[in-house]
């Protein structure tokens, strides 16, 4: 009878009243939750399990005791539509530069061409009325007057260093350029200093003492002798030598030591006979 479990044999009956239908809505996850990939912070993620992203999202979110009850993405209100105040008259496919037009995107051509057109013309005006108004203001301002005709030079108060003070060199620190000091090693840093600034000083005294003397110039005409043996007279060359060698193109079915042997010769006798 209804109502009842029945089992026969190896078959088991079960009432109609206990079979639950089908729910649709139990697939799809109630609002609010975070989708898959969703990479905010989440507080107690890490500690629930056994559950999918976007139902354990929608626990959280809707538990009080877990959160402050504010959601992280607010209602986004539709912004209203405005009318541009310019219109444009240029066609799709203008490729000059229009001012203001980077601030203008997700739009139509023509219409985002036109609210650029306006607000060059807002600026436009507004940088005229600046300039009248500085205008008015440089009209109304009393002329300055120096008070000295000419400044006097500029003398510094700190005693300045020399070599006979033994103060000539530069604290542990100091960054900027010191000439002369890249050649001093294993030396303390002030005494690194000290000995660069007296080996440029050196030289400027040098320099300063040899800028006054006459110097002539000389051109040697002796040819410079040539110390390296390009060409050997005795043998050929070496496999994979990739120069020039005069004639050996001319030389067939030998080998490379042998065929550079032989134009080398030719080369040498000619040049003997010349």
């Amino acid at each position: 009878s209804r109502g009842i479990n029945a089992e026969y044999g190896d078959c088991v009956f079960v009432a109609m009243s206990e079979i639950q239908r089908f729910n649709p809505d139990s697939l799809v996850t109630k609002s609010p939750y975070h989708i898959p990939g969703y990479g905010g912070y989440i507080p107690q993620r890490k500690y629930m399990i056994g559950g999918t992203f976007s139902k354990t999202t929608h626990e959280i979110l809707t538990d009080a005791k877990l959160g402050s009850g504010n959601f992280v993405l607010q209602k986004i209100e539709p912004v209203k539509e405005k009318i541009p105040r310019e219109k444009s008259y240029l066609i799709p496919g203008y490729t000059g530069y229009i001012p203001k037009g980077e601030h203008w995107f997700a739009l139509p051509y023509v219409t985002a061409c036109s609210y650029a057109k306006g607000d060059h013309r807002d600026a436009m005006s507004h940088q005229a009325a600046e300039r009248t108004r500085m205008a008015v203001e440089r009209g109304k301002a009393v002329p300055m007057t120096p008070f000295r005709r000419s400044t006097e030079p500029y003398v510094s108060k700190r005693p300045s260093r020399s070599t006979s003070t033994g103060l000539d060199y530069h604290i542990s620190g100091y960054t900027g350029f010191l000439p002369m000091s890249r050649n001093k090693i294993s030396m303390g840093y002030p005494s690194m200093t000290k000995q660069a600034i007296a080996d440029y000083r050196e030289k400027e005294r040098e320099e300063a003492a040899m800028k006054n003397l006459p110097f002539q110039l000389e051109r040697s005409t002796r040819k410079p002798e040539i110390s390296r043996i390009v060409y050997p007279k005795t043998s050929g060359m070496v496999p994979h030598y990739t120069g020039h060698i005069p004639g050996e193109k001319f030389k067939y079915g030998d080998t490379f030591g042998i065929s550079t042997n032989a134009a080398l010769k030719t080369m040498y006798a000619a040049s003997a006979t010349e």
